[in-house]
């Protein structure tokens, strides 16, 4: 384990000192993925589990001096830098994902409560609904906004074949040529900060007459029915010539309309794609986008408790944040049945080293 793990954090460089180097460098990083793997949050955290499973941890990793402190492991995890770890983190996941293969991969943002020093961090991600992985992640610096991020985000990992879907901040023809340069296809939704261009789709797609596909999706669960009724338009000369967009080759609406508890709601949403969607091809696509919120951003606040975490270092918690996702990437695999959930694959990596191990062994044989 020691070896693999050395072959992935090779390019992190070890921030310590030579002469403060009381603890090897792969230990400290093996076992703080370790520990995220079994759902420590915390630094004290940390050195609890490797003392309760030391001797278990000892056939794979080397405690010279015994059981690293807490602060042993902030101090690290405050000074290595973040984008180098964060190359390792890219490296491997894009080990897991065949180039070339089609998915559908969406982009959006989250602030990370009660992190940071001056203001929370906020971190753009990449989540791949097909194979429920983070591909990548970018923080927003904190002068700037999500549009300054996107493009630095899409250039981490392979698009050939992607299809990439962005919520309104990504109507952008920066961000849509960049999509389309490196191999992918974008689906992006519209609000007002295209103003004309939204309100020539949505004029144009409130009149039946030009909508040339139709598809209705119903859907059930916890308590509501939801109705969506996807129609969309390839006609779109007249907007190119209006608009000059990239790559543009059809628009979209969808229509949603949801009742819970017999108190009815609608919305409607408004799409550009460089794709010639079919009207069915967007329900799944735009449906598929929320998986980005319902998925990963759950996943991260209530299995990983990530706005409670409170580190103030902004590199230790970019760090973290990154660990995090490694975890959730490995998780599901590890899963016993497929209807085990995270949290019981975690409980159970942190009783059994030997469960855990064995989570470790699909995270290198993945």
């Amino acid at each position: 384990m020691k070896e693999q793990l050395s072959v992935y954090f090779s390019g992190v460089e070890d921030p310590r000192s030579q002469g403060n180097q009381r603890h090897p460098f792969e230990t400290l990083i093996g076992t703080s993925l370790l520990a995220a793997l079994a759902g420590i949050d915390t630094f004290s955290g940390i050195q609890d589990f490797v003392e309760a499973h030391l001797e278990a941890f000892s056939i794979y990793f080397e405690f010279p001096d015994g059981v690293p402190s807490h602060d042993t492991y902030q101090r690290l995890w405050d000074n290595i830098a973040p984008e180098q770890f964060l190359k390792a983190f890219h490296e491997f996941t894009q080990t897991l994902i065949p180039i070339g293969e089609e998915n559908i991969v969406s982009i959006d943002g989250k602030t990370i409560r009660n992190s940071g020093s001056l203001k929370p961090l906020h971190i753009v991600s990449a989540w791949c609904q097909d194979h429920q992985l983070v591909l990548a992640q970018e923080r927003v610096d904190l002068k700037s906004n999500e549009i300054t991020a996107i493009p630095k985000l899409l250039d981490l990992f392979d698009l050939v074949g992607k299809i990439i879907t962005i919520d309104a901040i990504g109507a952008q023809r920066s961000i849509c040529n960049k999509i389309l340069e490196k191999g992918g296809d974008y689906v992006i939704s519209l609000k007002g900060n295209q103003g004309s261009l939204l309100e020539d789709v949505e004029l144009y797609l409130k009149d039946p007459h030009n909508h040339e596909l139709i598809n209705e999706s119903n859907d059930k669960g916890h308590g509501r029915i939801e109705n969506r009724l996807a129609t969309v338009s390839h006609d779109i000369s007249w907007l190119q010539e209006r608009h000059d967009w990239p790559g543009l080759r059809s628009i979209g609406m969808i229509t949603a309309t949801v009742n819970r508890k017999g108190k009815e709601t609608r919305e409607c949403r408004h799409y550009i794609s460089s794709l010639p969607l079919a009207a069915d091809r967007l329900n799944v696509i735009a449906r598929a986008h929320w998986g980005i919120e319902n998925q990963l951003h759950w996943r991260l606040d209530v299995i990983f408790n990530e706005d409670k975490a409170c580190i103030r270092n902004e590199n230790a918690a970019e760090n973290m944040a990154i660990l995090r996702k490694w975890a959730l990437n490995i998780l599901p695999k590890a899963k016993s049945k497929p209807d085990q959930s995270l949290k019981s694959v975690m409980r159970k990596n942190a009783m059994s080293p030997k469960h855990l191990f064995a989570s470790v062994n699909k995270l290198f044989h993945a």
